[in-house]
């Protein structure tokens, strides 16, 4: 029985291990919530984002299931002095992250250099100064959310509206600095999480993951938000940009149903179009995995549709990565007699290609 069992646990954890990679191409997203918003507010505004989702995006590979983690109201001296802390870790963080730049900026795109660098490192003391907040409840839930969907080996991005952006730069630089797949590849150099955020008072959207994946972070704050304003000229956060107006319904301007997910100046279709932008940049582990080869070359192979990439794994255990590649010929391969002659005729030396091991 005790032998039973253990091949039980080894062909379920392959199976497991097997089956991770074909979620690849599926979207997930988890919210966090603003100040002054309890726990109804929270649930009917996760219900928002997930009809949001189904009106602009399901399409696209997204989700209908939203989750997410509730950021707790507080009293209201207790609420602003949390959102002063949380501003005070975010300026020093962003401090950080300016000098960095400043004096190695010319390596940001050259990434063998970047490992050279040690921006991890880089990364560990950014998330050091996040510390405060990386200790809270909040995000700690949220780290721990992350890790569960990040585990299904999907996209994840992360949705967050107000005092959550505080804790979205945080999150998002803790889990790039520290988290793994099941498959033991690092998130930092697989960036399968991305970060939109709304209504947004940090300094620089996505922190120092907007520095070296620019394309995986979003942001939309609306000109006419009175919340933001406010902050801006008490605090100083990034700039708003999206032009908006003063409606009847919300004139805050800064809620997330009202003001931006079902915003009249046409805040909707802005969001929809970053978190799209956002999902096709996000650039999977190796995906070989998929499908075993009948082939005395290749070993396996895995396709994103999304990027149009195709991972083959060849018997002398190198992986290589094939870009622009269409999904005819993806299905060519997966349908074909002898895939070894069709990998010969229709993808070697037809496609551009990087060596990932």
């Amino acid at each position: 029985m005790k032998y039973l069992t253990l091949i039980l646990s080894v062909f379920f954890c392959n199976l497991a291990q097997s089956s991770c990679e074909q979620n690849v191409d599926q979207i997930k997203t988890h919210y966090i919530n603003g100040m002054f918003t309890d726990s109804v507010g929270f649930i009917l505004n996760k219900s928002a984002i997930k009809q949001f989702i189904q009106a602009y995006l399901i399409q696209k590979g997204f989700s209908s299931e939203v989750t997410g983690n509730h950021n707790a109201s507080e009293f209201f001296v207790s609420q602003i002095f949390e959102v002063g802390k949380h501003k005070w870790e975010d300026d020093e963080a962003a401090d950080a992250i300016i000098d960095f730049l400043n004096g190695e900026h010319r390596f940001l795109t050259n990434r063998p250099q970047i490992e050279k660098l040690g921006l991890q490192s880089f990364l560990q003391d950014i998330s050091n100064e996040y510390q405060q907040t990386l200790n809270e409840g909040t995000s700690i839930f949220g780290l721990y959310a992350l890790k569960e969907l990040l585990d299904t080996c999907s996209r994840v991005i992360l949705i967050t509206h107000s005092q959550g952006n505080f804790y979205g730069n945080a999150i998002i630089t803790e889990m790039y600095n520290s988290y793994k797949f099941p498959n033991k590849y690092e998130l930092f150099n697989y960036p399968m999480l991305g970060h939109m955020q709304l209504a947004s008072p940090v300094d620089i959207p996505g922190g120092p993951i907007a520095s070296v994946y620019p394309n995986v972070t979003g942001h939309i704050t609306n000109s006419e938000d009175v919340v933001m304003s406010l902050v801006r000229s008490t605090f100083n956060s990034v700039s708003a940009n999206f032009q908006s107006q003063v409606h009847n319904i919300d004139k805050s301007g800064h809620g997330l149903v009202d003001s931006y997910l079902n915003g009249q100046d046409g805040q909707p279709l802005e969001i929809a179009k970053q978190l799209t932008a956002i999902s096709v940049n996000l650039i999977p582990y190796p995906m070989h995995p998929q499908h075993n080869a009948s082939s005395s070359a290749i070993y396996q192979f895995g396709y994103s549709n999304l990027n149009e990439l195709l991972d083959i794994k060849f018997h002398n255990d190198s992986v290589y990565r094939y870009n622009n590649v269409a999904s005819s010929i993806y299905n060519g391969l997966l349908t074909a007699a002898s895939q070894g002659t069709y990998f010969n005729s229709a993808i070697r030396n037809q496609h551009a290609f990087t060596k990932l091991e």
